[in-house]
C-alpha cells in the first residue's frame, strides 16, 4: 500500500470510530445526564461489537473490491460483494449499530438521545446526497436499490468474483508483514481497469500471487495446480483460488476463467506454468495464447524484479529486500510476452546466500561428476574433484547449467522416491534408468510414445503422464530431468 493511503485509513479510523463516538457520547452526556431505566449495557456490548465488525468489514471490501477508502474517498465501482449484498450502506449501518450500542452500554439516556438524533442524520443523508451522487456515477445503481434494502440486512449473496474474508484478513497481514521482508516498489504505466480483466507475470517465487495482489491492491484469483490444491484444499478454497490441470487440457478451468473475467473478474495468470529456475523467461505453455485470445482486453502485464534473488526456486531460505514491478497494459498477447520475456535479473546480480544452488547446478563444472555440489551462503564446492566457486554472478551460473545442458548424455541412471499425484512418498525407492526409447524404475516400463505430458512441481518432484496416470518421482533436482527430457526426447516441459 502506498504510505499515504496507510496514513489516511489510520486518521479516518481514528476520526470516524474513536473521536466522532466520544464527542457525540460525551457531549449527549453533559447536555442530559439521567440514566437509562433498566440494565441495557449486555445489549450495549452485543450491538456495539456487532456494528464495529460490520463495519471493519464492509470499509475492508469497499476498499479491496472497490479501490475506495470509508467516508472520504469513494470506490470507482459499484460494489456488490459480502456486506453490499446485504444493504446498500452496510458502513454507515455498522457505525450506528456501534455508536448507539456504544451509548447503551455507557446507560446515559442523554448520549443515547444525541446518538439516535445523529443516526437519523446520517440515515437521510445517506438516502437524499450519497445515493444520488451513486446514481449519477453507477447507472446501474437504480436496479441495486430494487434489489437491496438501504439500512435494513437480509442474508448475504455469495459471489466467487467476490474477496472471501480469509483472503482479506492475509491481505492485511501481507502488507505488514512486507514492511519487514519485502519491500516492493512498482510503477504503472498504464491505467488498470476496475474489473474484467486477466493479469498475467513472470513466475519466479511461490510468493509471486502476494506481489500481484499488492501491487494491484485488489481482490484476484489464481488458478492453482491441482497437485498443490488438493494437499492445502481448504486454504485454497476460503482464498477463493480453483484447481486447474498441467499435465492435460483442462477445459472446464478455461471455461471458468473465460467466464470469469467476462462477468468482471480479475483472474492471474502465469503463463509459464512453473518457477523459473534461474530468472529467465521459461516461456509460455501450449495453450496460453489461444486462452488470451478470448478474454477481454487490455492484458495486464507484471514483470517482477529481483525477487528471484531473494527467494530462487533451488532456495531453501526466504530471505528480505527490494522487489521491483512494472505495470503495462496490452491489447494483444504477443506484446505482453515479449515484455515479459526479460530476465528478472540482471546476469552481474548476486545472490545473497547459494544454500541449495545444487540443485540448479546439479553436475560439477569441472569433472563433470553429478550430483557432487556441496552449497554454502558463500558458493559452492565439488566434494570430488575439490572445484569450488566463491559468489558467482547469475550470469555465470547460467553458463555453467548451460554447459551442464548441453554436456548431458544417455542412458542417465538415478535412484529416486516414488511419489503419488499429489507429492506423497508411497513408501517405494526405485533404480530409474533414462533412455532415448523408454524410462525404466524398477520392474516398471515407462515407453516415449506412451508419454503425453511431463511436470515438474517444487525443486525436486516430477512427473510422467501416460494419458491413464501420473507416475511421479522424487529425485535430487527436478531441473535435471527437466533438461533430460526436453533434450533427448523433445518435449516441451
Amino acid at each position: 500500500m502506498y504510505k499515504k493511503h496507510i496514513a489516511l485509513g489510520v486518521a479516518l479510523f481514528l476520526t470516524y470510530w474513536v473521536i466522532l463516538p466520544m464527542v457525540i457520547i460525551v457531549a449527549g452526556g453533559y447536555l442530559y445526564k439521567k440514566e437509562i431505566p433498566g440494565n441495557f449495557e449486555w445489549l450495549g456490548a452485543i450491538l456495539s461489537w456487532f456494528g464495529f465488525i460490520f463495519g471493519m468489514i464492509s470499509a475492508s471490501y469497499a476498499l479491496i473490491d472497490g479501490g475506495g477508502v470509508a467516508f472520504c474517498c469513494p470506490p470507482k465501482k459499484l460494489l456488490r460483494c459480502g456486506t453490499y449484498s446485504m444493504c446498500r450502506h452496510p458502513m454507515y449501518c455498522g457505525f450506528i449499530l456501534f455508536l448507539n450500542g456504544l451509548a447503551l452500554k455507557l446507560g446515559n439516556l442523554g448520549s443515547l438521545g444525541v446518538s439516535v438524533a445523529f443516526s437519523i442524520f446520517l440515515i437521510i443523508f445517506a438516502i437524499a446526497y450519497e445515493e444520488k451522487r451513486t446514481s449519477e456515477k453507477f447507472p446501474e445503481y437504480s436496479e441495486y436499490k430494487r434489489e437491496i434494502l438501504a439500512f435494513i440486512p437480509k442474508s448475504p449473496k455469495f459471489d466467487d468474483r467476490c474477496p472471501p474474508l480469509l483472503f482479506q484478513l492475509l491481505f492485511y497481514v501481507g502488507h505488514i508483514i512486507s514492511w519487514f521482508s519485502w519491500h516492493i516498489r512498482f510503477e504503472k504505466d498504464c491505467e488498470v481497469p476496475e474489473e474484467g480483466y486477466m493479469i498475467v507475470a513472470n513466475h519466479v517465487t511461490y510468493l509471486d500471487f502476494a506481489v500481484v495482489v499488492y501491487t494491484l491492491s485488489r481482490f484476484v484469483s489464481f488458478p492453482i495446480s491441482f497437485f498443490h490444491y488438493e494437499r492445502h484444499k481448504w486454504l485454497y478454497k476460503l482464498v477463493g483460488s480453483f484447481p486447474i490441470k498441467r499435465h492435460k487440457p483442462d477445459t472446464r478451468a478455461i471455461i471458468k476463467i473465460i467466464s470469469y473475467i467476462k462477468k468482471g473478474g480479475r483472474i492471474g495468470i502465469f503463463p509459464e506454468a512453473e518457477r523459473s529456475w534461474d530468472g529467465r523467461y521459461l516461456g509460455s505453455k501450449e495453450g496460453f495464447d489461444k486462452l488470451a485470445l478470448r478474454v477481454p482486453k487490455p492484458i495486464i502485464a507484471l514483470r517482477i524484479e529481483k525477487a528471484h534473488l531473494l527467494y530462487p526456486r533451488w532456495g531453501k531460505k526466504f530471505l528480505p529486500g527490494k522487489v521491483f514491478v512494472k505495470v503495462k497494459c496490452f491489447e494483444r498477447i504477443e506484446e505482453a510476452e515479449e515484455f515479459l520475456r526479460s530476465p528478472s535479473v540482471d546476469a552481474n546480480d548476486v545472490y545473497p546466500t547459494y544454500d541449495g544452488v545444487e540443485r540448479y547446478i546439479y553436475r560439477c563444472p569441472k569433472c563433470g561428476s553429478y550430483h557432487t555440489i556441496e552449497s554454502s551462503k558463500t558458493g559452492f564446492k565439488c566434494r570430488k574433484c575439490g572445484f569450488s566457486s566463491k559468489k558467482p554472478t547469475v550470469g555465470e551460473l547460467w553458463k555453467m547449467h548451460d554447459e551442464n545442458y548441453r554436456s548431458l548424455n544417455l542412458p542417465f541412471t538415478e535412484e529416486a522416491e516414488m511419489i503419488d499425484p499429489y507429492g506423497r512418498p508411497v513408501g517405494k525407492n526405485v533404480k530409474v534408468i533414462m533412455s532415448k526409447e523408454e524410462i525404466r524404475y524398477g520392474e516398471s516400463v515407462l515407453k516415449r510414445e506412451n508419454v503425453r505430458s511431463f511436470i515438474t512441481e517444487g525443486s525436486r518432484e516430477v512427473f510422467f503422464y501416460d494419458g491413464d496416470k501420473m507416475i511421479g518421482f522424487k529425485f535430487k533436482s527436478a531441473l535435471l530431468w527437466s533438461d533430460l527430457v526436453k533434450k533427448f526426447w523433445n518435449m516441451e516441459v
